[in-house]
């Protein structure tokens, strides 16, 4: 299996941590970063080597759809799965009517997060 890069924008350390465990215990290789600049310059940055983008709703510096909206300006087939404690079912389906992949809730498990990825990879969502 190639190995998948995928880009984690979670501005808390902690869950930044978690998440890049759980994704590179799953086979995948992780970059993380804090907030949305720091996301849009490494996916510049890494210019067309991040297969996914994985990123909290609510983070300082532009929020993850502000934040989805910058990548797709420098790759409109940008992938990205979004994140958040709360957010209602209406959002979340305008987020993936905008494009998002995919729309986790807070708390999630690592089942979740890694069938999520997968399936946002293999264009089954």
């Amino acid at each position: 299996m190639e190995e998948r890069k995928i880009l984690v924008v979670e501005d808390e350390t902690a869950q930044l941590n978690l998440l890049t465990r759980i994704l590179e215990d799953a086979g995948y290789n992780v970059v993380g970063v804090k907030d949305g600049v720091e996301a849009r310059e490494a996916y510049r940055r890494l210019n067309g080597e991040i297969d996914l983008v994985l990123s909290d709703v609510a983070l300082p510096k532009f929020g993850g759809w502000t934040v989805y909206v910058m990548l797709r300006q420098i790759n409109p087939d940008v992938k990205m799965i979004l994140t958040s404690g709360y957010l209602d079912e209406r959002v979340r389906a305008d987020l993936i009517k905008g494009g998002v992949k995919d729309f986790i809730a807070k708390p999630y498990s690592a089942e979740t997060i890694v069938g999520s990825v997968k399936q946002a990879l293999t264009g089954q969502l």
